[in-house]
């Protein structure tokens, strides 16, 4: 921990102390297991291709343009002219011209090429004689429509459906809903197996964000269509509400896990010129006390963003070390291993990491709780094999049983200190474009089937050796056990996963749901398709041009005008300008998420500084240090600053209200400079600013939880028939700067 030692939390400047129907089981057909695999294999190859020739063709090729007579949604339309020779992708013309070398020649014209993993699909595709792509869902039909949201497809449709199942429940079950859609995929364009998709991923990510002993029921609350869900919040443990606030700690906050959600929600819009959305305020959002008046979440934002740090870590309530963890879950690892209760096994080669590994079961609370031991390499200290005993790895991946007989997972070095993502030079995630492990997304995607089996080599190699090695050969045959018996362990807890598993799915299939999903969200470029697709804008409009105005043209959101794309983080910054660039409604901003650092409000005047005694932000323990803000722009701002730790812990530093006018520097400390404490790795200062004056926002404190720092950003207020917001963000800019002592 840093600087912050020497003042009080209780301070003017409070600084870090101390530094409508449930899911039921899916239909099984006669058909055997491996008949119906096949089945299901072909529909997800021949889905994913045309959704792939969708994204990355259909503006130049679809159903609405047709250039050269073809689309590419239309399997009668690519096999003629050969463009498609089911079996045959060498003499296919599309397959051809996907692959050719000369930019001038190949297609998508204009835009980045197909990756590897985009072609050998369309190849694959090809090869498997083309199966038929699945027909498009039809957009349901919407009667009596808001009239402002005339324009917009599927908007009044989610938010009506939501008000009548909201009318269908008992009024103090009300407020425990919480609502997801997808109903976004349909206005671009999506297929029966893609929704279904979304519905599956959906429940396999809740679930695996629980601690209650049973799968949680999920709620299709639009029938057939199947786009609109529900959960109970108490079904999952959301209800739960862990937080008070840091200045007053006898004082509990009223926001619950689920609210944590919401504050890092960059999708929502708050139409108010919508009676239908009045409505909705009135009934339930206002009654509900959301931390943020956002009706429903997005279900592919869900599984993606709420499976990977900061969320997953503070869903889960996973401690900043090891031995928490373990404490948690009822284990004593080092006195298992003394006492012969630690069953281990260990690899040469293993398909996660690049070196030996090891792997080390113990029983918990729950069921079982796994710990590998990873090394930086195979050699010296790091040969396990060396000394199978005692391991002294760089790190490792824990996995715990959860109540409901799902998984949990924990990553840390190898001194116990929590990590959000694992180092590449030692595993890494064949699911991520970036190949980087995450602590949560990326174990659950790996371990999709529960515990993975794997053949010792220890044993075999060490208990037949003559003579003395170093180590104790019958602590060797104790540690590690016979093949018979890992494997029966291993089984044990992979029918628990797959017993769950199955209540999840309600039915016995074994397709991965969460990896497509959150694959297509977080990798998948977009295109000018699922951007209006995610507006929720009538795809047959033509809003190229919007996307040449100079406004966004100079944000390098141009290529969405040209059949380009452009990548999921850059479309998110300048989500809250586009809605109020075509007036679609209130862009609920979330300025006060954590892995949102940074917010710039376009065409603002704003330019304030942040800086530290050190360009380089690089300290060591006991330097000093200052830190500034300069107002260089040629306004009188306010601002506020607040300070974060590494395990999370945050302060307020300047309250809300003071402010800087033009060429004006803060200080602080206002004098003097702060101490530089032992604590080693990266903390950040983060400084709001506006040209207005903004209410101040609140430290909310929890039990193994990052601290949040949260805001009273539109408020929602009912006056009469008509739900107002107040304090709204869209004119405060956020930027943060990380401190690293090495």
């Amino acid at each position: 921990m840093f600087r912050f030692h020497w003042l009080h939390r209780a301070s003017v400047l409070a600084i870090i102390a101390g530094s409508i129907a449930t899911l039921s089981p899916i239909s099984v057909s006669n058909a055997s297991e491996s008949e119906q695999t096949d089945a299901e294999k072909t529909s997800r190859l021949a889905a994913d291709v045309k959704e792939l020739l969708r994204s990355r063709c259909s503006q130049c090729h679809g159903n609405d343009q047709q250039i050269a007579d073809l689309n590419v949604l239309s399997l009668e339309s690519l096999l003629a002219d050969d463009q498609v020779v089911p079996g045959d992708a060498s003499n296919s013309r599309l397959y051809e011209i996907l692959i050719e070398e000369d930019e001038d020649t190949r297609m998508p014209k204009g835009a980045p090429p197909l990756s590897e993993k985009e072609l050998a699909l369309v190849r694959h595709w090809i090869e498997a004689d083309a199966p038929a792509f699945p027909a498009d869902i039809e957009q349901p039909v919407e009667e009596d429509r808001d009239d402002s949201l005339n324009g917009l497809v599927g908007v009044d449709y989610v938010l009506k459906q939501i008000l009548a199942h909201q009318r269908t429940l008992p009024v103090e079950k009300r407020v425990r809903m919480r609502y997801f859609s997808c109903n976004h995929l349909i206005a671009g364009g999506a297929t029966r197996e893609q929704i279904d998709l979304q519905r599956k991923a959906l429940a396999k990510a809740a679930n695996h964000l629980s601690y209650q002993p049973r799968i949680a029921p999920l709620t299709i609350v639009d029938g057939e269509t199947a786009t609109v869900f529900a959960y109970d919040l108490r079904d999952l443990g959301w209800h739960i509400q862990p937080y008070r606030n840091a200045a007053k700690s006898a004082n509990r906050a009223e926001y619950n896990l689920f609210d944590l959600v919401l504050l890092e929600y960059p999708y929502s819009i708050a139409y108010e010129a919508s009676e239908t959305y009045d409505r909705l305020a009135m009934e339930y959002m206002h009654p509900a006390g959301m931390v943020r008046p956002i009706p429903y979440v997005r279900v592919d934002w869900f599984c993606s963003a709420a499976l990977q740090p900061a969320l997953y870590n503070d869903l889960m309530r996973l401690p900043l070390h090891l031995n928490d963890l373990e404490k948690q879950i009822g284990v004593d690892s080092q006195a298992n291993v003394r006492d012969g209760i630690a069953q281990r096994g260990a690899v040469a080669v293993s398909g996660v990491s690049h070196n030996n590994r090891a792997m080390e079961r113990h029983p918990s609370n729950h069921g079982s709780y796994w710990k590998s031991i990873d090394y930086a390499s195979s050699k010296g200290r790091d040969n396990l094999f060396a000394d199978p005993i005692n391991l002294h790895g760089a790190g490792g991946e824990m996995i715990f049983s959860l109540p409901n007989g799902l998984q949990a997972y924990y990553l840390a070095t190898g001194d116990g200190l929590r990590l959000d993502s694992a180092p590449t030079t030692i595993v890494t995630d064949k699911f991520s474009e970036d190949k980087n492990v995450r602590n949560g997304l990326s174990c659950i995607r790996c371990h999709d089937r529960g515990m993975k089996p794997f053949r010792d080599d220890v044993r075999a190699s060490v208990i037949d050796l003559p003579g003395s090695y170093g180590f104790d050969k019958r602590k060797v045959a104790e540690l590690y056990p016979t093949k018979e018996t890992m494997d029966e362990l291993i089984e044990e807890d992979r029918i628990r996963f797959l017993t769950a598993m199955k209540k999840v799915n309600g039915d016995d299939s074994d397709n991965e749901t969460l990896a497509p999903v959150s694959r297509r969200f977080l990798d998948a470029p977009i295109a000018y398709h699922t951007a209006v697709g995610e507006l929720g804008l009538q795809s047959e409009n033509s809003f190229e041009g919007m996307f040449r105005s100079p406004q966004f043209a100079g944000a390098g959101l141009v290529p969405l005008s040209n059949n380009g794309v452009i990548r999921r983080d850059m479309w998110e910054d300048y989500f809250p300008s586009i809605v109020e660039f075509l007036g679609l409604g209130v862009p609920v901003i979330p300025v006060d998420a954590v892995t949102r650092p940074d917010f710039r409000v376009d065409g603002s005047n704003i330019s304030v500084a942040l800086s530290t005694s050190h360009t380089n932000n690089l300290y060591s323990p006991g330097d000093d240090l200052v830190i500034f803000a300069k107002n260089e722009g040629q306004t009188t701002v306010y601002v506020e600053m607040i300070g974060t730790g590494v395990g999370g812990e945050k302060v307020v530093l300047v309250p809300a209200g003071k402010t800087l006018a033009p060429g004006e520097t803060l200080r602080f400390p206002e004098t003097g400079s702060l101490k530089v404490q032992s604590t080693l790795g990266n903390e950040r200062i983060t400084l709001f600013a506006s040209l207005d004056e903004f209410e101040g926002g609140q430290v909310l404190s929890a039990k193994n939880m990052a601290d949040r720092f949260v805001h009273p950003f539109y408020k929602l207020n009912v006056h009469g028939a008509v739900a107002q917001l107040d304090h709204k963000a869209n004119r405060i800019e956020k930027q943060t700067l990380t401190i690293e002592t090495r």
